[in-house]
């Protein structure tokens, strides 16, 4: 049976700092051997930066341990595009993941224009290795398989890359329980099972117009189980929010963001650049930590602001936040207004770090 995420889990908020501030949509993040981080940033959506997508490094403070300097471009000028009237939800697709796998490091860029691509990063600009149509949305390293996995939420399938080799289709996804589609958003590969796991956001009902961009069922979003080789398929965490980053924490148990507590005020048509959510109740996010083992799940952060990415550093776990177009104004929990902007926020795992 799976992990049914209860309706008031119970909470144990961790410490947390933000570590990088002003960035443009953060997306995935990866830690490298020396401490520094590389950053997957989409772009800022806005009309006249229509290629505002960056790979971006950040070093690590040497004076001080857990924190990072500030953020140096290492590739720029890739496409970012904005899905406001598509959608009618604040998202800004382009790049989305970076993964090291077989002695190197990859970045997935999503562009519906030009086509998607795998760019690897020992090459300066980075060179695409693998080509695809559709989103690519998240990505990681099958050791065993030796090739990357990435998962598009546009088609709802699992993929498989080789570089130099056309993308194979693994796995589709079925629809979900009320007949909306799986859309899935982000995978880890899992070690003691040899499966991925994969959260599935549950795409929109489309049942009434007048609700479209927000038409979502609640808590309908799973963490699914997914053997490549087989293409079994098993629910692990049922009844999350919106579901989007995963991790795996030292033990093997799941860490996973929700999007938001709510959907609400989606940008539409005539949307005149007043405070709105934009589609996702903003700084409603939460950080959970679910223990396939005891079934139980704890909140180890909430308040969080649209958070998508998880990587995990010493002691404690990125979040990226921050999702939409930067600079709009934002309502505040408290009645105020702020700028959007993307942040990286860095959660102790660990009290005793």
């Amino acid at each position: 049976m799976p992990l049914r995420i209860p309706a008031h889990p119970r909470e144990d908020l961790r410490p947390h700092m933000l570590v990088a501030e002003g960035l443009l949509n953060p997306r995935g993040v990866s830690l490298q051997d020396d401490g520094s981080l590389l950053l997957a940033e989409a772009g800022s959506g806005q009309p006249g930066e229509p290629f505002s997508g960056r790979i971006s490094l950040l070093r690590a403070d040497p004076a001080t341990p857990g924190a990072w300097l500030p953020r140096e471009t290492l590739a720029d000028g890739y496409r970012s595009m904005n899905m406001q009237a598509r959608m009618l939800r604040d998202e800004i697709m382009g790049l989305s993941d970076i993964a090291f796998g077989d002695g190197r490091w990859l970045a997935s860029h999503t562009d519906y224009v030009a086509g998607s691509k795998l760019l690897d990063l020992q090459y300066s600009p980075p060179e695409p290795v693998c080509h695809s149509q559709g989103n690519l949305n998240a990505l990681c390293y099958h050791p065993t398989r030796r090739s990357w996995l990435a998962v598009k939420p546009d088609t709802n399938q699992l993929v498989e890359f080789r570089p130099g080799q056309e993308e194979q289709v693994l796995v589709e996804l079925p629809d979900l329980e009320l007949g909306q589609e799986a859309v899935p958003v982000t995978l880890v590969y899992e070690p003691a099972t040899d499966a991925v796991l994969i959260s599935l956001f549950s795409g929109e009902l489309h049942g009434e117009p007048g609700r479209k961009g927000v038409d979502f069922a609640d808590k309908a979003g799973q963490v699914i189980r997914v053997w490549p080789d087989s293409g079994q398929i098993e629910c692990v965490i049922d009844g999350l929010q919106l579901p989007t980053g995963l991790a795996l924490d030292s033990e093997g148990q799941v860490l996973v963001l929700e999007l938001c507590e709510s959907l609400q005020q989606p940008l539409t048509a005539d949307w005149n650049g007043e405070p709105r959510h934009g589609g996702f109740t903003r700084f409603s996010g939460r950080l959970l930590h679910c223990d396939l083992r005891s079934g139980e799940t704890t909140v180890l952060a909430r308040d969080l602001d649209t958070p998508s990415n998880l990587c995990l550093v010493p002691g404690g776990v990125l979040v990226s936040e921050g999702m939409g177009l930067s600079a709009r104004p934002l309502p505040t929990p408290e009645g105020g207004v702020q700028p959007l902007t993307g942040r990286l926020r860095r959660v102790q795992l660990w009290h005793n770090t």
